[in-house]
């Protein structure tokens, strides 16, 4: 299930996550994993600026949080530039849902709440992407 919305309600049954957001959604991150049982289980990424905004956050025990620092990052492979607002979230997020889901298919029938915090341009390619597999009508759609 793919949450759109900026604060989405999470339903008390939701065990499997991918939350992910920037420094900004930290405070909606933090509200949400407090909301998971005990025995939820997945993986948070939160893209910053730099190691001075990670912060202590709290989560059930089988979901890791994962800190992506910009200015410890470069940009896309060969390029040579530095890492943009997004970027590092969007290679993770993507990475992790390769790893977890073969196709689309099993991605849209799987059990996990995905959710992409912080501002509506941040990760927009990601968040647009998302969108077009779990509302695709015919065909499969390549994340």
């Amino acid at each position: 299930m793919f949450l759109e919305y900026s604060d989405p309600p999470l339903q008390h049954d939701a065990t499997r996550v991918l939350f992910a957001g920037d420094a900004t959604s930290i405070d909606h991150l933090r509200g949400m994993l407090a909301a998971l049982p005990l025995c939820a289980r997945g993986q948070v990424f939160i893209e910053v600026d730099d190691s001075s905004q990670i912060v202590p956050l709290a989560s059930p025990g089988r979901v890791s949080v994962t800190w992506l620092a910009r200015d410890r990052r470069s940009g896309a492979p060969g390029s040579g530039r530095s890492c943009d607002r997004g970027e590092a979230l969007e290679r993770a997020v993507r990475a992790w849902l390769a790893e977890m889901y073969v196709d689309t298919e099993s991605l849209v029938g799987g059990e996990h709440v995905i959710w992409i915090a912080g501002p509506p341009s941040f990760a927009y390619d990601l968040r647009h992407d998302l969108h077009r597999v779990f509302h695709a009508v015919d065909g499969a759609v390549a994340l």
